[in-house]
């Protein structure tokens, strides 16, 4: 039985980044519509309040636990584990009790919170939102505007990060420790079949992944009724102004529909939001003397976004990474309105070209332009297709969308973590030395590096002591409770040649082995993953040396 539900989100309403938090917000509701008892814990930025300080408030008849967080917590190195969330999140567990803990974004909160509710015996179920599982900057996007295809070279990207405590760490450490916190969530929520198939081209498992879409709010959108159209096609930006969302794509689009002599006689556009962009595009609207024909309306609230919808004929997404389930499309949908949208990521499994919209090659203004200008030429065409676009859509409700999820919490699955895909070797040091981190890098070459996860040992719990395969000393010293811990479960040790005493321990209970540089590490790395029954066999040594 399913009577409380606790929703986590890293931002969350009225202070949020995007669709994600919509999102969030309006299942939420409509849970709470539908009878469960719904609460919510999120994190709110704020420099100037107490730092991990917790209010407990009510929003929309909601009861929100916010916790006070600053800058640097939204930092690729911080953004991933902290012990104060943890902490906090434990207590909202203890007071609030809830049956099912449904999870949106959470990094930037601590992935830890993972591994609380699952100690806890908890249902949890997580909704994917982006590529933020594998990828640290969500987008897959490598340099300017290539989408990474190859999710094993984080490194290329971000070789390394210091965190909290100032230690230099490999990104593959950051990536391993959220993958086995995912491996613990019950369930995975895709809402696109396009990003359910990253996950599991990721590694991920497929057994866990569910595709349900978002839904949208169909009676709020049907109702807009358009202000009355004009001789011109109205276009309409809506969303962050940064380069992944194909701001600049757009801004090359314009200019050629300007100097084609089309912008005001064909077409006018409207760009909503705010971001990085903004003063580049206000420059080139005010160089190019197009105010009259290009809006910039500036942040709209989403509880006013009516109002930008009455004035759109067609939707623009011109983004060049690879969204999952945009909500302005599927708002826009709802609406009645077409998409002009680019082909890549989850678009595709909302527009079909010529059908209820148009495609376009990603990152290809000249295409965009085309494109633009053969909707502006036939109005009667994208009439029929913004008809054919509620159509699509007029099902995908917020409240079809709880029906299934309901399901999904009654679903009793078995969320044993399996050893052979979670193989930790656990690092231990106040810092990861410039060898052991050479032979991480050497490491992840190897056939079998998927398997294993480098996670530090301040990371994980008691209880994940059963997943680890191997304590690896990634400093002089290593720490010493944890080397007890090692020897009195079992598990063979792997440790620095320059430590005398820890040579010493290893020869003398043959419970481990040494390296003298990075090449000698990752061998032997390579060799215990390899060789099971040694690995075996170096860990019943070490147990029979701590009980003797």
């Amino acid at each position: 039985m399913v009577n409380k539900i606790l929703i986590c989100s890293n931002f969350y309403p009225p202070f949020f980044v995007g669709g994600a938090e919509i999102i969030a917000h309006e299942q939420a509701c409509q849970l709470r519509n539908a009878g469960y008892e719904v609460a919510v814990f999120c994190a709110k930025h704020n420099d100037s309040d107490r730092r991990y300080s917790m209010k407990r408030e009510t929003f929309d008849g909601l009861q929100v636990f916010r916790v006070i967080q600053h800058a640097q917590d939204y930092q690729v190195d911080h953004n991933f584990y902290k012990p104060e969330i943890n902490q906090l999140f434990n207590t909202v567990i203890e007071q609030f009790q809830p049956d099912v803990i449904h999870l949106h974004n959470i990094i930037g909160l601590s992935m830890g919170i993972v591994e609380i509710a699952y100690r806890h015996k908890i249902k949890t179920v997580l909704t994917l939102h982006d590529h933020w599982g594998f990828c640290f900057k969500n987008t897959l996007l490598k340099g300017y505007d290539f989408v990474c295809q190859d999710f094993s070279q984080c490194e290329d990207c971000l070789p390394e990060l210091i965190d909290k405590q100032q230690r230099r760490l490999h990104i593959r450490m950051r990536n391993d420790y959220i993958a086995l916190q995912l491996s613990k969530v019950e369930q995975l929520i895709s809402p696109s079949s396009y990003l359910a198939s990253a996950y599991i081209k990721a590694g991920f498992s497929s057994d866990k992944l569910t595709v349900i879409s978002y839904g949208v709010n169909v009676p709020r959108f049907s109702q807009i009724t358009k202000k009355l159209p004009e001789a011109v096609m109205r276009f309409t930006f809506i969303g962050y102004l940064g380069v992944h969302k194909g701001v600049h794509v757009l801004m090359a689009a314009i200019k050629l529909l300007f100097k084609g002599g089309h912008l005001g006689n064909l077409c006018t556009i409207n760009i909503v939001g705010t971001g990085g962009m903004l003063e580049d595009l206000e420059k080139f609207v005010t160089e190019n003397q197009l105010n009259s024909v290009v809006k910039l309306w500036g942040k709209v609230k989403h509880s006013e976004i009516e109002t930008v919808y009455q004035s759109t004929d067609v939707l623009i997404n011109p983004s060049i990474w690879p969204e999952n389930e945009p909500v302005t499309i599927m708002e826009a949908m709802a609406t009645g309105i077409p998409v002009l949208a680019s082909a890549l990521g989850g678009n595709l499994n909302l527009v079909v070209d010529g059908v209820n919209g148009c495609l376009f090659e990603s990152g290809n203004a000249q295409m965009l332009a085309e494109k633009m200008l053969g909707m502006a030429l036939d109005h009667d065409r994208v009439r029929l297709m913004g008809h054919n676009a509620y159509q699509q859509i007029a099902k995908d409700t917020l409240e079809n969308y709880v029906q299934r999820i309901s399901q999904v919490y009654l679903e009793k699955n078995d969320n044993t973590l399996n050893h052979d895909l979670n193989r930790v070797i656990l690092c231990s040091g106040k810092q990861v030395s410039p060898d052991c981190f050479r032979a991480i890098t050497l490491f992840n070459q190897s056939n079998h590096s998927n398997y294993c996860k480098f996670i530090m040992s301040d990371w994980i719990s008691p209880e994940d002591w059963d997943l680890v395969d191997l304590l690896w000393i990634v400093d002089e010293q290593g720490n010493q409770q944890d080397i007890v811990n090692a020897l009195k479960k079992g598990r063979p040790l792997l440790v620095p040649e320059t430590n005398h005493q820890l040579v010493n321990l290893c020869r003398g209970s043959q419970s481990g082995l040494f390296y003298a540089n990075e090449m000698e590490a990752e061998g032997c790395l390579n060799y215990l993953m390899r060789e099971k029954s040694v690995l075996a066999a170096l860990g019943c040594n070490a147990k029979n040396y701590f009980e003797k």
